[in-house]
């Protein structure tokens, strides 16, 4: 499985990246998954619903399950870390890519993710780039000004399938 995050400020072009990523090799035949990191607490369990009632009795994973979904809730997670790394083991073998937005102080340091930054500023890069290790695959330059990176792949939006390619042949998938 490969993991590709996409990195970088709040509004910075994250989820429009991730999007067009999942769209793609969905299109082409590649099984996707994709895990959203969200800042702030928060739950999609529904107060007083029969899931929250059986979290609360002390069940450390409920699930819940429909014609059309299978949704499975972990509780007592210990760490952000953790919690993805117990991702991973759940889906490999089941999907060929996972896509990940946000995650950049867990994944960025991470040399088996490929990553792509999103700026909406100059200052941006300064901020990100420095935290990231390679392999770096290209910045979407959401700024409105020209940047100029030598060693690294910039991207206007609209993206176009230049840049798809260009993500699948930095990951090695053909």
């Amino acid at each position: 499985m490969k993991i590709v995050a996409v990195m970088g400020s709040k509004n910075s072009g994250k989820t429009t990246v991730a999007e067009f990523l999942v769209e793609r090799f969905v299109r082409d035949g590649f099984r996707v998954a994709a895990a959203k990191h969200i800042h702030h607490e928060f739950t999609i369990d529904t107060e007083g619903k029969d899931t929250w009632r059986l979290s609360r009795k002390g069940a450390r994973i409920v699930a819940s399950i429909s014609p059309n979904e299978l949704a499975v809730l972990f509780y007592a997670v210990e760490s952000w870390d953790s919690s993805f790394e117990r991702l991973v083991r759940m889906i490999e073998g089941e999907v060929d890519v996972l896509i990940a937005e946000g995650f950049h102080m867990l994944l960025g340091g991470d040399e088996r993710v490929y990553k792509i930054l999103t700026v909406k500023s100059p200052e941006d890069l300064g901020t990100f780039l420095p935290r990231l290790k390679e392999p770096i695959l290209a910045v979407v330059n959401n700024a409105g000004t020209r940047l100029n990176l030598p060693d690294t792949k910039v991207y206007t939006p609209p993206l176009t399938e230049d840049f798809y390619r260009h993500v699948r042949q930095g990951m090695g998938v053909q």
